[in-house]
């Protein structure tokens, strides 16, 4: 019994030291297991601060439900698109939901609508597809009680499962109506049917005007002896018209002067029916024409037919004629054989009116020039021109219409033109003479023209305006303006101090530049400037004069005498680069604040002097968003008054840095690290776990 106790007991130790030692063997990969489980949670945090560092430049977040805001009687577009498996269109249903009920739905042309909203939703049209999703609808005629949430749900039948994440959540909110109860409804009718528009108003007190197409209805003289409104408001049309097609608006409003408005659209629908039909068209032989059918269809056009001489004629069946979009006949090259009696048919879903008359077609010979004046004259001032042009239009020697005018449609000179036998004359020659002239040969088959320039010689530009100035203490800087700006002119300022008589000269080395700057000038010195325009014939015209004061050097700002400018420059201009582009902020002018207009602000590259982008505005800050990334612009601010006088502020550069460029390497940078720094502790593992497998020891029992 002794000797099966200390059995036991020695069982029991060596259990004991196989449990230590198994204890000992599992610590290292225990933590191992730690350690692996602290690298996995570290890699987590990575990703997801990756993830977080992109969302804050990119804000990718398309869950968030829609906010939209209509007033009553207004529309509403809610954009849905669909999301199609693997981007292939395939058989689908759509589900409006408001609260949970459907409202509308949609499936291979069949249309289900709730009772509250029949006639006020349709779904967006193909045309208008490419800005809406093809699930979006078009809720009018909004009512206070359309308040809520809205759901788009698409499902595909024959897929499993049947559905993707597909739809959006939208949330109304009505705004404003304190006098209209129900607003009107687009409306649906056929020609000569009678239709009603409801409006409702909250009050009896409350009276209604109505509007056509933003007309006031009574000015519809034809409109009005077929229609009239009921004492509920209601306007009724009896009998339609397919002149009735168009927007009809309600106006309520009461003796407090409060307005409001509900508008609703009336389609008024009619077979296909011919308008209008020639009883005469000529064709030029030889030259491509068309014969018109000029129709109205509501639905739209389905089908043309037309006949010659009582048959069928079928283009496809006719070398060189061919069928138009709307349904034209298109000749390419005109014979004699296409002469006859043409009559045209069209034809929408309801129908067709009936064929239109006969319209006779005759192949006529079109006009050829036998004259034609040179392409350019010159003349000048108080000279006389004559421009010969002749035409035939047949082998009988009829000559066509010939008539003259002005290409950019002004007048010739009245009293000192004539025209005989086609040739035009103009004597005494004038500045405003000068244009390009055109010749024109008509009959009833074909116009053709022929063209020829006038040019005046011994024009002047005209003199510099506007000229404005901003000065320094040794410099002055002037721009200006022209109203007619010829080739091979030449600037040059004059300048002078107030109480001096020696004019001085600076030449513009530019016949481009409406700018320069004088320098070598004295300070707190009051001088008076002129610019002077001059052409290569030595005639010239000099600007108003312009006296400003050169700043002192202690920094005293400009001081302007004389007519120009009226009003002071902006002051302090200050640019900032933001993330759309470059927020310029300035201060008003020091005086002529009244008489101010509004500010130009004008922006270039610094490397190109001349060419100048500008932007109006009447506040003291401007966003300029047509720039380039890294690209550095010098910006002015102009005050421009009443009278048209300008003062012009000092320049600014600065440099726009792209912040949108900056994102996308900050988040590349921002990645790089994330993997670069998940690699490193991957391999730290991997080395660690190698190194104690390596140096560890075997136990044995």
């Amino acid at each position: 019994m002794i000797h099966y106790q200390e059995s036991r007991c020695v069982w029991s130790r060596k259990k004991e030291e196989r449990r230590n030692t198994n204890r000992q063997d599992r610590l290292p990969k225990l933590a191992a297991d730690n350690e692996m489980r602290n690298m996995f949670k570290s890699v987590i945090l990575i990703v997801i601060g990756v993830v977080l560092t992109r969302g804050y430049y990119f804000d990718e977040d398309d869950n968030k439900p829609i906010y939209l805001t209509a007033a009553v009687g207004d529309y509403i577009v809610f954009n849905c698109d669909i999301d199609f498996p693997l981007n292939f269109p395939v058989p689908y249903k759509i589900f409006w939901k408001k609260q949970d009920e459907v409202i509308y739905s949609w499936q291979d042309g069949s249309v289900t609508e709730a009772d509250e909203y029949v006639g006020r939703i349709q779904q967006v049209g193909r045309d208008q597809q490419k800005q809406f999703g093809r699930a979006s609808i078009n809720l009018t005629s909004i009512r206070e009680s359309d308040v809520g949430w809205y759901e788009c749900s698409i499902i595909f039948p024959n897929r499993t499962p049947p559905w993707r994440k597909n739809g959006t959540w939208f949330h109304l909110t009505v705004s404003g109506g304190n006098l209209l109860a129900i607003p009107p409804i687009n409306r649906t009718v056929m020609e000569g049917a009678e239709v009603e528009f409801a409006c409702m108003t909250k009050d009896e007190d409350i009276k209604v005007r109505w509007y056509k197409d933003g007309i006031v209805l009574s000015e519809y003289h034809d409109l009005t002896s077929r229609s009239w409104v009921t004492k509920e408001n209601t306007l009724v049309i009896r009998p339609t018209d397919s002149g009735d097609y168009g927007e009809y608006e309600c106006e309520a409003y009461n003796s407090q002067g409060d307005k409001q408005t509900a508008k609703a659209f009336l389609n008024v629908q009619y077979k296909a029916k011919v308008v209008y039909a020639p009883p005469e068209i000529h064709l030029p032989f030889g030259r491509p024409a068309i014969i018109d059918c000029h129709f109205r269809a509501n639905p739209p056009l389905t089908n043309l037919r037309w006949e010659k001489d009582g048959f069928l004629f079928d283009p496809y069946n006719i070398q060189g004629v061919f069928y138009r979009r709307n349904g034209s006949l298109y000749f390419n090259k005109v014979d004699e054989s296409h002469a006859g009696a043409y009559t045209c048919t069209p034809y929408n879903d309801l129908g067709t009116e009936g064929p239109s008359t006969n319209m006779h077609v005759l192949v006529q010979r079109p006009p050829v020039f036998v004259r034609t004046p040179h392409n350019l004259y010159l003349r000048k001032l108080g000279e006389s021109v004559e421009m010969p042009c002749d035409a035939r239009d047949g082998e009988d020697g009829h000559r066509p219409l010939i008539v003259w005018y002005k290409k950019d449609g002004g007048t010739l000179p009245v009293g000192r033109y004539s025209i005989k036998d086609g040739n035009l004359t103009i004597t005494e020659i004038q500045t405003d003479d000068r244009g390009v002239y055109q010749c024109s040969a008509t009959n009833k088959a074909a116009t053709i023209t022929a063209e020829t320039e006038l040019l005046v010689e011994n024009i002047p530009s005209s003199a510099p305006y506007n000229l404005t100035a901003v000065s320094s203490p040794t410099s002055v800087h002037l721009t200006w303006t022209m109203a007619r700006h010829t080739s091979n002119v030449d600037f040059s300022v004059w300048f002078r101090q107030k109480d001096g008589t020696e004019w001085k000269t600076h030449q513009v080395p530019s016949s481009k530049a409406l700018e320069a700057t004088v320098t070598n000038l004295i300070p707190g010195t009051e001088y008076e400037f002129m610019v002077l325009c001059r052409d290569t014939d030595d005639v010239g015209l000099f600007s108003k004069s312009v006296r400003v004061w050169t700043k002192s050097l202690e920094g005293e700002t400009d001081t302007l005498t004389g007519p120009f400018p009226s009003i002071g420059y902006p002051r302090n201009v200050t640019v900032t680069p933001v993330d759309d582009g470059l927020l310029v902020t300035w201060l008003h002018p020091d005086y002529g604040l009244e008489r101010l207009k509004w500010y130009i602000v004008r922006w270039n590259p610094s490397h190109e002097d001349y060419i100048f982008s500008t932007g109006d505005t009447t506040n003291t800050s401007f966003l300029i968003t047509k720039i380039s990334e890294g690209q550095e612009y010098d910006i002015q601010v102009v005050a421009l008054s009443i009278d048209d006088q300008q003062a012009v502020s000092e320049k600014v550069r600065t440099t726009f840095p792209g912040y949108k460029s900056l994102g996308a390497v900050s988040t590349g940078v921002i990645l790089g690290f994330a993997f670069l720094g998940a690699g490193f502790v991957v391999f730290y593992y991997v080395r660690r776990k190698w190194c104690q497998s390596y140096h560890q020891p075997n136990i044995k029992n």
